[in-house]
């Protein structure tokens, strides 16, 4: 019988490992035939599956079962790569084996993300799963992948309202036909935990038994056996992941480059997670003034993959598990939300931007992660204490006020103003951090429901900001209803095309295009990385909001036209879904010139765009940008 298990605890406390094994007893006990996790972003879903790689044959008798990874980039992916080109003979060998069908098996199911899911055991975004409740090509095959595995859900808090509509509907298929799932986070609200219950119920078609517990951490269970029963364990932290963080909140900048600058001068380790991409290159630009530069790291979105992928493996090896003194000591990561979730690295200090309480629990679990002595040694012995002294996390935010203006965030964080939107709840969230003090896994639920409750009281002056980001919510959640597919209905168009995903796309946000980047070799086109594989132009794409760059300008010379045009025509579509962008080395520096919408007007206005693998793709001129 379906069940659902929703599984809350601090990060790091091992919810991945649990769901592993109660995957294992699913399969085994319950009938289910495999599993697939799901997580929020490309980057966790990486990590994860470098995590599973290592032991998921454990959980099959077949061992030539396929571990498949499923997102846009995942042929990218050294590991997984390395996982499919290697496994067996090509299909037009006269000689091969009987052995090599499964091995051909698993060549195929990498070929598509469509296909992923059909493996026996499967990682991958969220998206991939999300899409088998949406009307998107092929979503019935999605839905088949996934039929009586065991769906793991990752990260679950940082659904938005579209995508969390959506997981709802997904969940009901997936109880219909006769699907568990394992739902993992950190932190989860009491409404909408109830929401992700009554789906799945109504899947089975029962009425679920909603949640009451305040308790946390927490595990909840949900039969089809026993529909009238939902179990709710409470559950004992392990004493290395319990931690009472002492919290900064500082409005003044220049104290917040001071005390990372003493940071990282006493030997220390430091991760400072800004809000926005503009955000971040500007704390690289202040924090280069005052450290040397080849020991920051920048990470965020507006890269080119591959280099994402190199910078992602450096943060891994530079901060995570098995990091060492001398790799840690005075190195500065400053990056967006990229490095929030599901990334095992661990930090001497903590400085983030003032963002909603949930955002900075999962930044918190990234303080002193790891048990290790006073030089950062990694310490296994059982029962040790970590020997860094106090953990603190410092909090950039504005300047704290009883009663806010209307403007009391937007006027310090500009950028940041339409990322969270809900400014009351950032008001909130500050004020719960004047106490100086987060104890996890104490304090954990209270903060969430003062925060994200529907009691919690705002001031006047942000009620505004409230009450205009909870009705773009339930427009979100409406979008999300209407883009679903509806079990009743059957397979009606409704409006809608289902020729591509992206007309009832996965989740919502700024509209974006793929920008291939290329570099000019005398009047030769080269893609940006140069790997030396089928993949480098995959591996040269960045994704860029279309308002910041619409079209490139072409070059005025003949010959690099047609050398353009004839990579333009190489690529799916003639390149008309993409915009190559053609690098130019000057003094030291690679520019191209884009073109995108001027504000206020339908004309389209030229930016000097400038690329590197130390900050990624910027306007020349900093008139961007938001987002991570």
């Amino acid at each position: 019988m379906p069940q659902l298990h929703l599984l809350e605890d601090v990060t790091g406390a091992g919810k991945t490992e649990a769901a592993v094994m109660l995957a294992h007893r699913l399969m085994a006990d319950c009938g289910a035939e495999g599993f697939f996790i799901g997580l929020p972003t490309m980057a966790t879903a990486n990590a994860m599956y470098s995590r599973i790689a290592k032991v998921y044959s454990l959980l099959f008798s077949d061992e030539l079962v396929s571990l498949v990874l499923a997102h846009g980039g995942r042929k990218l992916v050294e590991e997984f790569a390395t996982s499919v080109i290697t496994s067996g003979r090509d299909e037009g060998d006269a000689h091969q084996l009987d052995e090599s069908a499964t091995r051909r098996c698993l060549r195929w199911l990498a070929d598509h993300n469509k296909r992923a899911l059909l493996s026996p055991a499967g990682i991958g975004t969220v998206d991939q799963a999300l899409l088998g409740a949406l009307q998107s090509k092929h979503q019935s095959l999605r839905l088949l992948g996934l039929a009586r595995k065991v769906l793991i859900i990752d990260e679950v808090h940082a659904c938005d309202s579209y995508m969390q509509r959506t997981l709802e509907t997904l969940l009901e298929f997936h109880a219909r036909a006769g699907g568990s799932a394992i739902l993992l986070s950190a932190t989860l609200t009491l409404r909408m935990k109830g929401a992700l219950l009554r789906a799945f119920a109504r899947g089975c078609g029962q009425a679920a038994v909603l949640p009451q517990s305040l308790q946390y951490p927490l595990a909840s269970s949900w039969s089809a056996a026993d529909p009238t029963v939902l179990i709710e364990s409470p559950l004992a932290t392990r004493p290395d992941v319990q931690r009472s963080v002492y919290v900064r909140y500082e409005s003044e900048k220049t104290a917040v480059l001071k005390g990372i600058a003493d940071a990282l001068g006493s030997g220390r380790c430091v991760a400072w997670i800004r809000n926005t991409v503009s955000d971040a290159l500007e704390a690289q630009a202040e924090m280069a003034a005052l450290w040397p530069a080849e020991r920051i790291t920048l990470f965020h979105a507006r890269f080119a993959l591959g280099d994402r992928l190199d910078i992602e493996a450096k943060v891994l090896d530079r901060f995570g598990r098995d990091s060492t003194p001398d790799l840690r000591c005075g190195q500065l990561l400053i990056a967006t939300q990229v490095a929030e979730q599901s990334l095992d690295v661990d930090f001497d200090l903590v400085v983030s931007d003032l963002a909603p309480i949930d955002r900075l629990i999962q930044r918190a679990g990234r303080l002193r992660r790891h048990v290790r002595d006073a030089r950062g040694q990694r310490l296994q012995e059982p029962n040790v204490s970590d020997q860094r002294g106090e953990p603190w996390m410092w909090v950039l935010g504005p300047t704290w006020s009883e009663t806010p203006s209307a403007d009391w965030f937007k006027k310090a964080f500009p950028k940041v103003a339409r990322v969270y939107e809900n400014h009351g709840q950032l008001w909130l969230t500050a004020r719960a951090l004047r106490a100086g003090l987060l104890r996890m896994p104490n304090d954990a639920r209270e903060l969430i429901e003062t925060v994200f409750g529907e009691d919690s009281e705002l001031p006047p002056g942000l009620q505004r900001s409230a009450d205009q980001a909870e009705g773009k919510a339930y427009g979100d959640a409406s979008q999300a209803a209407q883009n679903s597919v509806k079990l009743a209905k059957g397979y009606l168009r409704e409006g809608l095309e289902w020729a591509a995903d992206s007309v009832a796309p996965s989740r919502l946000g700024e509209d974006t295009i793929e920008v291939l980047l290329g570099r000019w070799d005398g009047d030769k086109l080269m893609p940006w990385c140069q790997r030396q594989t089928a993949h480098d132009w995959a591996y040269s794409t960045v994704k860029v909001a279309r308002r910041l760059i619409a079209e490139a300008v072409p070059p005025t010379s003949a010959a690099r036209q047609a050398a353009l045009q004839s990579q333009l025509e190489q690529l799916p579509g003639g390149g008309k879904w993409v915009v190559l962008l053609a690098l130019e080395s000057r003094s030291g520096r690679y520019l191209a010139r884009a073109a995108g919408p001027a504000k206020q007007s339908d004309t389209l206005r030229e930016t000097v765009w400038i690329y590197d693998k130390t900050a990624g793709l910027r306007a020349a001129a900093n008139e961007q940008e938001d987002g991570e």
